[in-house]
């Protein structure tokens, strides 16, 4: 088994190694990618949730490969590291005490609210990063798409207590699903965030309601008043104007 890996596509946008600790994922997000990229039953993908088997001990071996190295590893892309499974299991805050002793940085990518702030000393070890994916301002929104994943007040106190220990933040904004929404959140959550991930909604049917164009168009203002660093995802791209000013937008930097 390999437990850190180099993701491929659209997904090395956001990070250039991986590693994904549980099979499944008990948020049951409507947008969700992952069963179709693992070719699993949405309904079983999202009620069978567990560790994946050895995964830790698999992580022991292959640290000392990146022991030191300047590439951050995700935590995670195919399951949530703080979805309720891990209060029981603890496999998130095992695997970030390994990263740290080998000082290989992290960033850990989350819908799972305050649970993760319990982790926040082993951030400071290893240079740690903390992100959490936002794209509601809405509660109501919020229970019709991402039904069991924490509350939007939960995440936003997440974020805002991890700038305030000097964690450095992002937040994934992506899919995009209500422009308003999206861009609300960007100018109400600025202060405590270091970074902006924006991307649209893909393979939904409800993607054909937004007027991407104009969307992308009030993003890049939006961003732009921002002053902090930004990433437009590749399938965002297209719809920008072609005047977009690039200056803010980092690459796999951040």
């Amino acid at each position: 088994m390999v437990a850190i890996y180099e993701p491929k596509g659209i997904a090395r946008e956001y990070a250039e190694l991986a590693l994904n600790l549980y099979s499944g994922c008990l948020h049951a997000c409507l947008y969700c990618y992952a069963p179709a990229c693992l070719h699993r039953q949405r309904d079983t993908f999202h009620a069978d949730v567990r560790p994946r088997e050895g995964i830790i001990e698999a992580l022991r071996r292959q640290t000392p490969k990146y022991a030191g190295t300047d590439k951050r590893v995700l935590l995670s892309f195919t399951s949530d590291p703080y979805q309720p499974a891990e209060d029981q299991d603890g496999l998130t805050r095992q695997a970030l005490e390994i990263l740290a002793e080998h000082r290989i940085p992290f960033q850990v990518l989350t819908k799972g609210g305050m649970r993760a702030v319990r982790d926040f000393d082993l951030f400071h070890q290893a240079d740690g990063w903390f992100a959490t994916t936002l794209i509601f301002t809405d509660e109501a929104s919020r229970v019709e798409w991402e039904p069991n994943a924490a509350p939007l007040e939960s995440r936003i106190e997440a974020i805002q207590e991890a700038h305030r220990r000097g964690i450095r933040t992002w937040v994934s904004v992506e899919p995009v699903i209500d422009p308003r929404q999206a861009l609300e959140l960007i100018e109400r959550l600025n202060p405590w965030v270091d970074g902006w991930k924006v991307g649209r909604l893909n393979h939904h049917p409800a993607a054909k309601k937004v007027d991407w164009h104009g969307f992308a168009r009030d993003l890049v203002k939006t961003l732009e008043v921002t002053e902090r660093e930004w990433l437009v995802k590749e399938s965002l791209q297209p719809y920008l104007p072609e005047a977009a000013h690039w200056g803010g937008q980092q690459s796999l930097a951040f």
